[in-house]
């Protein structure tokens, strides 16, 4: 079988050319618009329903909140999973759903089902908030701003008015939100002893300034010949107005200014920002979906610097960003693809001692990986972490069908044809294998960008990436490479045979023929020490990075207050500082409304000595120095563990029973260090509970007790917050208590409460106060509690090690009765990708097998060829082994490579040995001939794909944890697949074909015979 398209495109070069030249500006452009993203564009079916209301005990949140929203979500079909974290005021539930859901319906329908049950959620809530995950969403820039000349309210409003609206008219800004600084408020602080003796209740105030100081529309008139819009100005224009305001009670009036004190302040400071404790407001940017990262950051920082020179005294630190190593990332990979082609061109040098068959095998790298970016833009994909890795991994195959092709003509060449007629006859000789060893590598990567996960939702652009260039390089073998050999090479000087096979490779090609038994069998043994070697490797799920900020998550103690997380954060902060290669140190408290948690960020030096773990590993033994407060290594996603156990239980007794038998077994986990429960332990809370008797006899309602309470110490609900105008401003009124007097349980307990009467008593004659404790925090799965205990790696341990050595515990062998474990973060995760490329590889496996069935027309050649795919795994998991890398993300892609690329040097013996066949020569001479012919171009490409892929190897440049172990994987596996396919593969192609032998005589009595010549039917039809 010969394609001719080689030889209409010799003798059509204009055609070609143009085409080319298409492809290439439509390349260049597309490569210059493609965005450079850390993350491709992922759809995550997962929504989260938010519901805060200030001051509500997690217990009750979760009974009156929670359940019910977890019910309602329940119902909405494909869900897959619900995740609740319920604190102090707030409700938090992540509803998941199963892959291939569509998320905007998932959205509206999660938001529907929430609005039915509003009515039965408490009024005091806030609006319920439904939102979509999206990774364009995650903020990508974190900065610190000090201004010493601006006090802490005015500093907040700078970020929130002056730079908000600056950056969000700056290309590729999404959000700009503040994180951390202090909010103006109008404080009204009551005074209780006048309140009780005019009786005066606390919601009776707030209640007064929501009706007496608000603007209100008030319809429209028509005066005269003209029509006029009504306005009601009811608000006060100055604080002392708001002193003078009269509150109505029975039939009289109190001032305001007479039970409380009227000032213009600041909210709560619950917490804080810190830049090397030196306090700081925060914001953070995200991005626009379809905006390049590294041209939002630089439109950014150009922005930036315009505003602190328009505001003298403001500086603007950058504390974090994710486009540093996007950029950098990006950056070394291009290196790392032009030093794979220089090395790649310059192996083709060696080999053909031709500068014009080099420059033509070299072409064909840029030829095909240009005119791909082209279609990545049609297909919306960007240039990141994903494709540049596809990229990297595909530059030494996209050389590969050119050197082939230019192999088999020079050979011609040699032997005296002219440059043209060796052009004609050689590119299309080898058409079909040139074809066929396209296709496996266009079949083992088709099923990868089907994956059905969320992770595999990455590997789309992945799998897309890798097929689309190594089809052009198919495009550019068969049309570029035969019109530049015959039209650029020149005529050989003196012509000669080709150099004769080895005379090792010779001797061992024939031991093996002749001794099939001994050959099949040290195969089988190799494979069977390749899957022990396999088996010991250790698994791990991504590499981790050098990003080169050290993340610490800070937990105090139940009622910690803010002056105690001062302290601890202060003491965490002077550890990192005192690290050689840290540079600054940025500390956050109270950021999520919870003033006992927060996040310190170690930015460390670019030109630093130690590697970020190194650091980290460093700096985890001295956080036991810090009092009042537990503090963890974390990393930037939020997660405050390497690995968490969790458990989940409808009985909450046994659960906790449970937690502490796992904390107490973990602290035997040599692969672990610093097991910790999760959530903190229980905090303590100011319970008020109304004595029945009296309270029904004062017709005092546990709402009305509730309220009072709230509005006293807290201040009512943001939606029932009185606002005070300010031009366009509008500030809120708090009312409560003064911070003396909520610290006092007597004074709490002398609050006026309304009675039947309308008159007024003290708390504590309806209410016991007490103090008990009560969880801070609650954790929900699936609508069960649920428990955990959280570790970090010690020095060398990987997360497949430390979950082998806790599933193996006894206690997560014999799980108490109503007590089960809960997958979640990264285990659950590598657990589905990992089944999913397992999944992938079978499938891609199956599709090389139909191709080569429907190319060679036969079902057992191409077992032959498959033979060869195990063999690569034996030198992959040694060079890993040798390496001391794990069996991780990175290197089962790599594996997944592996598969196409010995199946395209067997398609090169098996292809020749069948058309050998065919012109009459036996077997064995075939398969002598075709080792002869094609272990030349067999070795040349495998050394090519090996220098294009040894920069990656050697792990150069920013990213290179996530390049390396797949190179290595490959290099190993080319190297192994390589030596033993030239000898293992001939023998299974003669022990494959003598079993077709025996079998085809046996099934043909099966088959229907063939029917007669077409001129014996026309004899036939003539009778």
């Amino acid at each position: 079988m010969s394609l001719k398209v080689s030889t209409w495109a010799i003798r059509n070069p204009v055609p070609v050319s143009l085409l080319f030249v298409l492809l290439m500006i439509a390349g260049a452009a597309a490569y210059a618009l493609l965005p450079v993203k850390q993350f491709p564009d992922v759809s995550f079916p997962e929504i989260t329903v938010a519901v805060t209301q200030s001051g509500a005990a997690p217990s009750e949140m979760e009974s009156q909140v929670t359940r019910l929203v977890e019910d309602a979500a329940a119902s909405v079909p494909g869900v897959k999973h619900l995740t609740s974290t319920v604190s102090l005021g707030s409700s938090e539930t992540k509803v998941e759903f199963a892959v291939g859901a569509d998320a905007q319906r998932a959205l509206e329908d999660v938001r529907s089902a929430i609005d039915r049950i509003r009515v039965d959620l408490p009024q005091g809530i806030d609006p319920p908030s439904v939102t979509r995950r999206d990774t364009d969403g995650q903020p990508i820039l974190y900065y610190a701003v000090t201004a010493p000349k601006l006090s802490a309210t005015q500093l907040s409003w700078f970020v929130d008015n002056t730079v908000a609206r600056a950056l969000q008219g700056v290309a590729g800004v999404g959000l700009v939100t503040r994180t951390g600084g202090l909010d103006r408020e109008i404080n009204v602080l009551l005074d209780i002893q006048r309140m009780n003796a005019l009786g005066v209740t606390a919601p009776q105030v707030n209640s007064a300034l929501r009706q007496f100081t608000d603007d209100a529309s008030g319809g429209r008139a028509e005066l005269g010949d003209r029509e006029m819009t009504v306005r009601v100005l009811g608000g006060a224009v100055s604080i002392d107005q708001l002193r003078d305001l009269q509150i109505p009670l029975r039939g009289r009036a109190v001032r305001l200014g007479d039970i409380a004190e009227v000032g213009d302040g600041a909210g709560e400071a619950r917490g804080f920002a810190r830049v090397n404790n030196v306090p700081v407001a925060a914001f953070q940017i995200s991005k626009t979906k379809t905006a390049s990262e590294v041209e939002t950051e630089t439109n950014v920082v150009k922005a930036l610097d315009a505003l602190a020179k328009a505001n003298p005294g403001v500086r603007f630190t950058k504390v974090m960003s994710t486009v540093t190593e996007t950029r950098a990332s990006y950056q070394a990979t291009i290196h790392v693809l032009i030093e794979g082609m220089i090395l790649a061109a310059l192996v083709v040098m060696l080999f053909l001692r031709d500068w014009r068959a080099t420059l033509i095998s070299a072409v064909a790298m840029p030829l095909s990986l240009i005119p791909t970016f082209a279609v990545m833009h049609l297909l919306g994909f960007s240039l990141n972490i994903v494709t540049l890795l596809a990229l990297t991994l595909v530059i030494g195959i996209l050389v590969d069908d050119a050197i082939v092709e230019v192999e088999n003509i020079e050979k011609r060449i040699a032997r005296g044809q002219h440059p043209y007629r060796a052009a004609l006859e050689g590119a299309d000789a080898i058409g079909l294998a040139v074809v066929a060893t396209t296709f496996t590598i266009v079949v083992i990567f088709t099923p990868v960008s089907m994956m059905q996960s969320t992770i595999g939702q990455f590997f789309r652009e992945f799998g897309l990436t890798v097929a689309v260039a190594v089809l052009f390089s198919l495009v550019v073998a068969r049309l570029v490479t035969p019109v530049m050999a015959a039209y650029f090479l020149v005529p050989a000087r003196r012509p000669h045979e080709a150099r004769p096979m080895p005379r090792f490779y010779r001797r061992a090609l024939d031991w093996s023929l002749r001794r099939r038994g001994w050959a099949i069998g040290l195969g089988g043994l190799f494979f069977v020490a390749t899957l022990i070697i396999g088996i010991g490797l250790p698994k791990g799920f991504q590499p981790e990075g050098d990003s080169g900020y050290i993340f610490l998550n800070i937990q105090g103690e139940p009622g910690a207050t803010r002056a105690d997380m001062e302290r601890a954060a202060a003491k965490a902060t002077d550890i990192l500082r005192a690290q050689a290669d840290t540079d600054f140190v940025f500390s956050q408290v109270g950021a999520d409304g919870d003033s006992t948690t927060g996040l310190i960020i170690g930015v460390l030096k670019a030109d630093r000595v130690q590697t970020t773990k190194a650091v980290r590993n460093a700096v985890r033994p001295l956080l036991r120095q810090v009092a009042d407060a537990r503090v963890v290594t974390g990393d930037e996603d939020g997660g405050d563990a390497d690995v968490e156990v969790i458990l989940a239980s409808a009985d909450g007794k046994a659960l906790a029973r449970a937690q502490t038998e796992l904390l107490r077994q973990m602290r035997t986990v040599r692969q672990v260090t610093e097991p910790r429960p999760a959530p903190a332990a229980a905090s303590v809370q100011l319970v008020i509970r109304p004595k029945p008797a009296e309270a029904a006899r004062l017709n005092v309602s546990t709402d009305a007790i509730a309220q009072i309470a709230r509005v006293a110490t807290l201040g009512d609900i943001d939606a029932n917050v009185p606002k005070f105008s300010e031009g366009e401003r509008r500030l809120p009124i708090r009312v409560r208590l003064p911070l003396a007097d909520r610290a006092d349980l007597a004074r709490i307990s002398q609050l006026a409460v309304p009675t039947m009467d309308g008159k007024t008593t003290v708390l504590e004659s309806v209410a016991d106060i007490s103090f008990e404790a009560g969880p801070g925090h609650i954790l929900r799965y699936d609508r069960e509690r649920r428990a955990s205990v959280q570790a970090d790696f010690n020095n060398a341990a990987i997360i497949g090690q430390a979950s082998e050595a806790i599933a193996a515990l006894p206690i997560m062998q014999h799980l108490p009765a109503g007590v089960h474990e809960a997958k979640d973060g990264d285990e659950e995760d590598m657990v589905q990708l990992f089944s999913g490329l397992i999944v992938a590889m079978g499938a891609g496996v199956a599709l090389v097998y139909a191709v080569m069935v429907l190319l060679f027309r036969s079902f057992f050649k191409p077992i032959s060829i498959l033979s060869a795919l195990p063999l690569s795994l034996g030198g992959a998991f040694i060079a890993l082994r040798l390496a001391g890398l794990p069996l991780d993300l990175p290197v089962m892609i790599g594996l997944l490579m592996l598969l196409g690329l010995a199946a395209k040097n067997s398609i090169l013996l098996v292809e020749f040995a069948i058309e050998a066949e065919r012109e009459g020569l036996d077997r064995f001479s075939a398969l002598e001939r075709a080792c002869a012919e094609r272990s030349r171009p067999i070795i040349m490409t495998t050394v090519a794909m090996i220098a294009g892929m040894a920069p990656t190897a050697l792990g150069l440049g920013e990213g290179a944890e996530w390049r390396q172990p797949m190179a290595v994987a490959v290099i190993g596996g080319l190297v192994s697949s390589t030596l033993l396919s030239l000898i293992l593969v001939p023998v299974v192609y003669e022990f494959v074909d003598d079993v077709e032998g025996w079998l085809t005589p046996r099934l043909a009595r099966f088959v229907t015979p063939s029917p007669p010549a077409a001129d014996t039917l026309a004899r036939e039809d003539a009778l």
